[in-house]
């Protein structure tokens, strides 16, 4: 066990930042949050009510994580934000392309958002992926967002985009 004696509450539209070393407990902390792993002991609550207890199909729409590394699927930019959820609008599609500030560069492509991403996002920039995954992230309105390092390794204007997006 890494984890003892953790407690903290995140309110709405709280930002919080975990740091710590390698094997401190950043990575199983997120898996709790997120319902990938249950508690030895203890318990994780939202809103009052034990995670646990929570229905699974509920939560995973209430929390989503955005991982360092974009994992696009091969596909349309459209495809990649809405991700398998066949039920997302293309007007929620573009909502979340403008909050990750992504549309602007969508608008500029010819194909739009029926723009090819390639394998893994080849045909993108590093910024542009990581937005794209952050539009992914944004399409439901979670009211959790987990985000694993989201700018690092991004050139100065990708990332002032990506902090634009967080504020």
């Amino acid at each position: 066990p890494v984890l003892k004696d953790v407690s903290f509450t995140i309110e709405p539209h709280e930002i919080l930042g975990v740091i710590g070393p390698s094997g401190g407990g950043k990575s199983t902390l997120v898996q709790l949050l997120l319902g990938l792993r249950i508690p030895n002991s203890g318990s994780l609550k939202v809103d009052g009510q034990d995670l646990q207890t929570l229905k699974r199909s509920q939560w995973v729409r209430k929390a989503t994580f955005v991982p360092q590394d974009s994992h696009l699927i091969e596909g349309s930019v459209a495809e990649n934000i809405r991700f398998l959820r066949d039920w997302v609008s293309f007007e929620d599609i573009k909502a979340a392309a403008e909050l990750a500030n992504l549309a602007e560069d969508i608008e500029k492509w010819d194909d739009g958002y029926e723009r090819q991403v390639g394998s893994g996002g080849s045909y993108l920039s590093g910024g542009q992926k990581q937005r794209l995954t952050i539009a992914r992230a944004l399409v439901e309105q979670p009211d959790l967002l987990i985000l694993d390092e989201p700018t690092s390794s991004l050139d100065v204007r990708s990332e002032t985009l990506i902090r634009s997006t967080l504020d």
